[in-house]
């Protein structure tokens, strides 16, 4: 008798069990429809004319357009690369699930506390403002003011969504130094102040250009020269205090000292070339004594021309 009442217990546990189940399964079902997958997207990012990321203790960001053309906090151009990624992202952000309503307080929390708060202010029409933050490698959430959080994601890729929130002040800017063509062309000089002999000074000679005290010019390689550097850009720009022992190499004699005054360019562009650190594989460069900035030596090492190299 006993045993017949517990299987017939069993028996209800278990369509209570698959009830359950089945309920979840509906609920979780219907949440996912209910949510509206493109909640956070902007539809027209060629509407955005402002763009303001802040986070208690780290240095405002402010990217915004002035006369055509967007600029960092305006103190420089916003790197165009870094753009396009930044609207794209605002543009193709889904929702993928809502929080678990477990979480729904910790997350809130943790985002009112450490993440990072968005504006995004169109030419006309309402400003969007959210919350941004996450677990910092894979997990990112969103959040509008008096909302609960949602996670979400971007469509093709296995991404940490908020990171371009995180992005430093420094990594925003246009990373590109000058740009000019040889017919502009009016003076580069490669000055090494260990070793003056190795000195290249090159300029303007009846439409072409020469190399001070080398008679016996290889016109081709100067050439191949004047094209290479007309497209000058630094890998990483860096703050005072950012890499110590970058503030210590920069008080020391620069290896090189490499300038260029061209018609594109409003004043004369130096720029104080530094031996690589030990085991490093970027070296430090110092633009008109002001901003620090680092070069991959792969890619920089054709800077460093001696009057040999363009002799024949």
């Amino acid at each position: 008798m006993q045993k017949k009442k517990n299987i017939q217990l069993l028996a209800v546990f278990l369509l209570l069990l698959i009830w359950t189940v089945i309920f979840i399964n509906m609920r979780e079902t219907s949440s996912r429809i209910a949510v509206d997958e493109y909640k956070f997207a902007v539809q027209d990012t060629s509407s955005i004319r402002m763009i303001t990321i802040r986070k208690p203790s780290v240095p405002d960001l402010i990217l915004e357009i002035k006369s055509g053309q967007w600029r960092v906090n305006d103190d420089f151009d916003l790197d165009p690369s870094m753009q396009n990624v930044l609207m794209a992202v605002l543009n193709q952000v889904r929702v993928k699930r809502a929080v678990p309503r477990n979480k729904i307080e910790s997350i809130s929390r943790d985002l009112e506390e450490n993440g990072h708060r968005v504006e995004i202010i169109p030419e006309s029409g309402e400003t969007i403002k959210f919350l941004a933050g996450g677990n910092g490698i894979s997990i990112s959430y969103f959040k509008f003011p008096d909302e609960d959080p949602y996670v979400v994601y971007l469509p093709g890729y296995e991404s940490y969504v908020s990171g371009i929130f995180e992005v430093t002040v420094n990594d925003w800017r246009d990373r590109l130094i000058f740009q000019t063509s040889w017919l502009g062309l009016k003076q580069l000089s490669i000055i090494y102040p260990g070793d003056t002999r190795k000195n290249v000074i090159i300029k303007p000679d009846n439409n072409l250009y020469s190399v001070e005290n080398v008679s016996d010019l290889d016109t081709a390689a100067l050439m191949n020269f004047i094209d290479q550097v007309s497209y000058f850009y630094t890998d990483q720009y860096i703050s005072e205090g950012q890499i110590p022992a970058y503030d210590s190499l920069r008080l020391t004699v620069p290896l090189v000292l490499f300038s260029i005054e061209a018609i594109s360019l409003d004043q004369t562009m130096q720029i104080r070339f530094f031996p690589p650190l030990p085991d490093e594989e970027v070296r430090l460069g110092v633009i008109n004594g002001k901003d620090m900035c680092l070069f991959r030596n792969q890619r920089i090492n054709f800077i460093f021309k001696e009057k040999e190299d363009f002799t024949l």
